[in-house]
């Protein structure tokens, strides 16, 4: 089974139903789509030497006329911008707009001459190499923290370390902000969940809201506090969390799916605490203990309190934040220069469609 996203091809994210019968064959120089979400780039093209595959019935199957308009062409026209704007054209419905095949046949476009056609099609097979290649580089960047903290927190030295209650390592108790919806000219600000980002709060990620003084009172991120999100609809989203700056510079609420937690600096330093929270040991205690109710997991104050932290003495603690901090700060560079690697990769079939429009292929 084979399916149309926004990526391209892609594996088709359930199987084959009751009536297989029905599913669509889809061989190599085959384009086809999904009708009800072309709009949000769902097709693909299967190309030469790929395997073979079926579709869903739903889907719109078709080949282009050998001779006029070459598949790898016309797919990569149809994903460009103009090819947007014209799917946006033939578009209709009157609750969810779709492209039905009977409308793309009927409608006219220009077309490049054949023979720059043929000359896009072999430059893109070099453009597609070089994408897979940078998307790999990417993938490999992105993974580079993780393998550093493993590195960190999985070595035999790290297993002798004590584990300690998280509860045991604060100066204050742990306890949420406040639960009010976002009101637009209110002369308060309160920070949303999208401000718990690479173990730092982005202080920028926020709403106003309306609330008094005194339901305030409490609900302030405090500079060099711990923030932990307490409910999410992905388990893997629990209990993240982020440290405030040193300087906080200005008033902002916090609500109440983050857990504020004030840490005993004597005890667990603050570079210390956030690089551990991402390891593999404390997130997998975090996850046991999140409960879900109605498709949402939580985790409260007591079983937060419960989460075991693998601590060195300080010194340690300070060398092997020092030490992260460095090699995550080099593994941003990486995964910056590939994210630019790719960007420029994605640019090109673009400039290839208007060279072979242009008759300079």
């Amino acid at each position: 089974m084979v399916g149309a996203t926004r990526g391209g091809l892609a594996p088709a994210k359930e199987g084959v139903g009751k009536n297989p019968e029905r599913y669509k064959l889809v061989e190599p120089g085959t384009i086809f789509y999904n009708p009800m979400r072309i709009l949000l780039g769902s097709i693909a093209l299967l190309d030469e030497g790929q395997p073979p595959g079926i579709t869903s019935p739903d889907y719109v199957v078709f080949r282009t006329r050998s001779g006029m308009v070459h598949p790898r062409w016309f797919y990569y026209w149809l994903r460009s911008e103009d090819g947007a704007a014209f799917i946006r054209t033939l578009a209709r419905g009157a609750v969810r707009e779709r492209m039905l095949f009977r409308r793309l046949v009927e409608a006219e476009i220009e077309v490049a001459p054949y023979d720059s056609q043929l000359k896009f099609a072999r430059a893109i097979e070099f453009v597609e190499r070089a994408r897979a290649a940078a998307e790999a580089q990417l993938e490999a960047a992105k993974a580079l923290p993780a393998v550093y903290r493993r590195a960190a927190f999985t070595s035999a030295e790290a297993q002798r370390w004590t584990r300690v209650r998280l509860g045991d390592l604060l100066l204050e108790p742990l306890r949420t902000g406040i639960s009010k919806p976002a009101r637009p000219g209110a002369d308060k600000e309160c920070l949303t969940l999208s401000a718990i980002r690479g173990g730092f709060l982005e202080l920028s990620a926020k709403k106003t809201v309306g609330v008094t003084d005194k339901e305030a009172n409490g609900a302030w991120v405090r500079a060099e506090a711990f923030y932990v999100v307490r409910g999410n609809g992905r388990l893997s989203l629990v209990g993240r969390g982020a440290l405030a700056p040193r300087v906080m510079p200005a008033p902002v609420l916090y609500p109440d799916l983050l857990i504020q937690v004030i840490p005993d600096t004597q005890a667990i330093t603050l570079g210390y605490l956030r690089h551990v929270w991402g390891s593999e040991e404390v997130r997998a205690d975090v996850e046991r203990r999140a409960r879900t109710s109605a498709g949402i997991f939580k985790i409260n104050q007591a079983n937060l309190a419960e989460v075991r932290v693998p601590l060195p003495d300080r010194e340690e603690q300070e060398g092997l934040a020092t030490q992260l901090d460095r090699q995550l700060a080099k593994s941003d560079e990486v995964r910056k220069s590939a994210e630019e690697r790719l960007a420029a990769v994605n640019n090109v079939p673009a400039a290839l469609l208007r060279r072979a429009f242009s008759g300079d292929l």
